[in-house]
């Protein structure tokens, strides 16, 4: 017994000086500018211990509804000088009961108000920023956590980071994606027709107009098919290093047979095609040339083209595409015509 009567007060002593903190920074901050750092401080500790904030949003709600803290008292001195003119038991129970109803009533308003302004808070992105390259140029991004991204041409990248998580948004081209590791908040990627969680790599996402391919360099991602609405739909694999995955509409990830090195060769003016169709090779060097290049060919007679280029030499291998595979090039007025001649 002696030991419980401790823990007691103890207990008691904790939420006394938690309360009192909690004062404190209200006091301290509630008029201070956004960026000044006392903020950092307050941050911390309100993250540290679920109770902190609760403690918090209790001094600030008694501060913010004095008028109304001031008519729940004056009710409570009306019951009281009727309880004072009348000492009988009932009415001694119905005004600890409405005590008691009032507390509660507070207390779940107070409980409710914190939980959604918590829930707010913690959505609110910490770091923001977007990256849409032009045509014909590649660019290098260093993130806040000081994860590496090398975007290649017309590509659209949106990146966002929350408490509890990194996001990215690849909405049209290819990305190298060098991540740093913090297990406390995972970074994921959402390319369309795929979701790819990043378990600590080195790895490239293109995000073509068919399918999204998946080429991990070294460490390991897991690959999710997901749909429109951003649900994942099928089971995951998870690639490691030197595996390459594909991922089509409605349809589960796929290992293929590439090398997975051929996907990195752009950063260093290069591409390489293996066994790209008309589709994938018209999407491709219209990243780096202002006039769009457009296939018209079937699935049945999609002829399928391996070969490395320079990017600087994009006109030279679209003259020679004639002669090593049965394609025809014509001109329009806004596009380049890649043709199946089978």
């Amino acid at each position: 017994m002696p030991q419980t009567t401790q823990q007691t007060n103890i207990s008691h002593k904790h939420i006394k000086s938690l309360r009192e903190t909690a004062a404190r920074w209200f006091f301290r901050i509630r008029n201070s500018e956004p960026d000044h750092p006392d903020r950092s401080q307050f941050e911390a500790w309100l993250m540290a211990n679920p109770m902190h904030a609760q403690e918090y949003l209790a001094v600030s709600s008694v501060w913010e509804d004095f008028d109304s803290t001031a008519k729940i008292q004056s009710l409570a001195d009306i019951m009281e000088r009727k309880t004072n003119q009348s000492r009988d038991e009932r009415s001694k129970k119905i005004k600890q009961l409405a005590n008691r109803v009032v507390h509660l009533m507070v207390v779940l308003g107070v409980s409710l108000f914190g939980y959604n302004l918590w829930q707010d808070w913690a959505a609110r992105p910490v770091y923001q920023v977007a990256n849409v390259t032009p045509v014909g140029q590649m660019q290098e991004q260093e993130l806040a956590d000081g994860s590496k991204l090398i975007i290649n041409a017309n590509t659209n990248i949106e990146v966002a980071y929350y408490r509890d998580r990194r996001t990215a948004k690849i909405t049209q081209g290819e990305v190298i994606f060098d991540v740093a590791k913090d297990p406390s908040r995972p970074f994921v990627i959402d390319s369309g027709l795929a979701r790819i969680t990043v378990l600590g790599t080195h790895f490239v996402v293109n995000r073509l107009n068919g399918f999204v391919r998946v080429s991990v360099d070294h460490g390991s991602v897991r690959v999710e098919t997901q749909d429109l609405s951003g649900n994942n739909i099928l089971a995951p694999i998870v690639l490691h290093n030197g595996e390459v995955a594909e991922v089509k509409p409605g349809e589960m990830p796929q290992r293929v047979q590439r090398n997975a090195s051929d996907a990195f060769a752009f950063q260093n003016g290069t591409l390489v095609f293996d066994q790209a169709s008309l589709e994938e090779i018209s999407e491709t060097l219209s990243r780096y040339r202002k006039m769009p290049i457009q296939p018209l060919t079937t699935r049945l007679n999609d002829p399928h083209v391996t070969a490395v280029m320079q990017i600087k030499d994009t006109e030279s291998f679209l003259q020679l595409l004639p002669d090593i595979s049965p394609i025809k090039i014509e001109q329009t007025a806004n596009h380049t015509l890649l043709i199946s001649k089978k």
